[in-house]
């Protein structure tokens, strides 16, 4: 991996609905992300190991895998994105955003583009979303964020990759 090659600090994430099997071709973009708050953690393997009689650890296996994650934490969320993110409801004319009773499953295209124009994409993956911070003078209320990889499928049950890392060219 060359120099030119590091994923390196946020320009945009963009979020929406998701496409067929594709990412969204409508995407809402928020760039006010709160600074340090984004993280990925990749897909990892579950491993069991067999044992023998003879040896403890005679063979290691996949069982099945954790799905490729990510966190991070937004400023400057709507009311009409808070819907998106969140469930509830948007009254625009009291500019006010009501919670759902209970948190619903939310599935969305999400692409984070870092400054040089590389891009991670989750096509289709689980949002769980929830307001979070201390209100004080000196910090801002933001929305905490969690996406979880799942396969895309298309209508004609093609299968896409969980998520894709693109570097700039």
């Amino acid at each position: 991996m060359a120099k030119e090659d590091n994923i390196r600090g946020v320009e945009k994430i963009e979020i929406g609905l998701p496409g067929d099997g594709v990412v969204g071709a409508s995407l809402t973009e928020f760039k006010a992300v709160v600074l340090n708050s984004l993280s990925l953690t990749g897909s990892e393997a579950n491993e069991e190991t067999i044992k023998t009689e003879q040896d403890d650890s005679y063979l290691s296996i996949n069982t099945d895998s954790t799905p490729a994650t990510s966190t991070f934490k937004l400023y400057e969320v709507t009311g009409a994105s808070a819907v998106m993110l969140m469930g509830g409801s948007w009254d625009a004319g009291s500019k006010t955003w009501s919670a759902p009773k209970t948190a619903p499953n939310k599935y969305l295209s999400v692409v984070i583009t870092d400054i040089a124009g590389n891009k991670i994409t989750f096509p289709y993956a689980k949002v769980s979303a929830k307001f979070e911070g201390n209100i004080t003078k000196g910090e801002l209320l933001s929305v905490d964020i969690t996406i979880t990889a799942n396969t895309p499928i298309s209508s004609t049950d093609v299968e896409g990759a969980p998520y894709e890392v693109a570097f700039a060219a």
